[in-house]
Parts: structure tokens; sequence; C-alpha cells
């Protein structure tokens, strides 16, 4: 049996996210600073610490995109701990080599977060020694697993199934020219989800960042998940165990009292 761990969307740099309890800026001529995490953020790193502890020794950790929070350019720089992409990605590769493996498959997140050219998040998966593409396709045994980032996204409480039975039926769609595959996995959404259908199985992947002030401008719509998923695969036989919860009300809004 195949254990693979599944991890997406860490966003490293932002003040929402997961982040050790003290990063270090780079030396440069002696100004060098240590930057502490916050409240929300011990929160997350006991969090991520007990993923690593419980999961335990695995044959491969996939990461879905969005490693870090890149520069936040809408709202200029609103959010972040660090503007500096070279520490946001070196965060993010501590988190990682966190996690007992020696094999990271990892694959592009979106532009407004990681760039294309250059991408953070090959940055972070060279930092891994890790394989990395746009999309990717990873053999485990019997089982072939297509890994994107991007998913289509809806507020709509009865539309969420929309763009995972979507990309269901495109994959059933075109596996005479693109192969069949076992399983699709999904970041970006930031919320979980596991749907089966006759044509075909797709995941979404939990995050590692809480309700940030672009959720907070949406109103109630938009509630994180946080977590990971755990794959044992057997031949061709995929069995996803997640591990998923939802952050404290208090490390979801600003709440006074009159």
């Amino acid at each position: 049996m195949t254990r693979v761990l599944v991890v997406s969307d860490l966003h490293a740099g932002s003040t929402v996210s997961v982040m050790p309890d003290e990063v270090w800026t780079e030396d440069d001529q002696g100004r060098r600073n240590r930057i502490c995490s916050n409240a929300i953020q011990r929160v997350l790193y006991r969090k991520w610490e007990q993923m690593c502890a419980d999961v335990g020794q695995v044959d491969a950790c996939f990461v879905l995109g969005d490693t870090i929070d890149g520069p936040n350019i809408k709202s200029r720089g609103f959010e972040l701990w660090t503007p500096n992409l070279s520490l946001q990605c070196r965060t993010a590769a501590d988190l990682l080599s966190m996690v007992k493996t020696r094999k990271y498959y990892g694959v592009q997140g979106s532009y407004y977060h990681v760039g294309e050219n250059t991408s953070s998040d090959l940055a972070v998966m060279d930092m891994m020694r890790g394989e990395f593409g746009t999309d990717l396709v990873v053999t485990v045994g019997d089982a072939r697993i297509h890994l994107c980032h991007e998913i289509g996204y809806s507020a709509s409480p009865v539309s969420k199934a929309t763009a995972p039975s979507s990309e269901i039926a495109v994959s059933a769609l075109h596996d005479e020219h693109m192969g069949k595959f076992d399983l699709l996995l999904r970041g970006h959404r930031h919320d979980y989800y596991d749907l089966r259908t006759a044509f075909g199985h797709i995941a979404g992947c939990p995050c590692w960042k809480v309700r940030d002030a672009f959720a907070a401008k949406k109103g109630l719509k938009m509630l994180s998940n946080l977590g990971y998923l755990l794959l044992d695969i057997q031949g061709s036989d995929i069995r996803i165990e997640p591990t998923v919860w939802v952050p404290r009300q208090d490390h979801q809004f600003k709440a006074v009292t009159l």
C-alpha cells in the first residue's frame, strides 16, 4: 500500500496562514530581524505539527499550489507579515520539510498569488527537489491521478458541486485522448469535497489559511475548511482519509461587545 499526504494553499506570508512560531529574515550586513507569529498562526502551526506527527512516514507529498500568498498587489501588501517573496518561499519549504517524506510533487497555483514567470510554487518545489508542472499526472501503482490547482468556485450553496461534476464529465469525455484518471485532485477553493459519479472521482483539498479580508468583503459566503487528505492506494483502489476542521469564531471575525 502507498500512502500519500495531500496539502494545498499554505499561503505562507499571510498573517492568517500557517507560519512557524518565529522566522528570521535573511542576514544583510547585520540587519537580521525576527518575525513572530500571531495567535491565529500559532493555532495553525500546532495543527501542522500535529498533522506531521499523526501522518508519520509517507511515500510522497502532493502540494496543490498557492504555497505562498505573494505580493497581494491589489491590497498593496495588506495582511502580509513579509512582502519578501524569497522569505515566503523559504518559509513554505521549511513547513513542507517537516513532512516525513523524500518525494514531493507540486503544481502551479493561481497567478495572483504565485505568478508564472517565474513561479513561486516552482521555486518552492525546487527547494524540495520535487517534481513540478502546471498540472501533473502521477501514476501510483495501477492508479492514475491528475493534480491541478484551479477549479471553478460558486458562492451559491446549491451550486457547490457544479464545478467538480464538470471536471469529472470533461475528464470522462477526453479519456480516449488524455487517458482515464482514477482520481482528480484540486485545491484553490479552500474547501473539502469528495465526489464520485459513474464517470469518475474528484476530491478538493482543504487549505491552511483562515478567513481573510478578501473573504470578509464577500460577507458570509466564504468559509475555509482547513486540514489535509491522506491517500491510501493499493492497485487502482484509492481510499481518501480527510482531516478537516473549521477555525473558531473568534479567529474568523473581529467581534466586539456593546
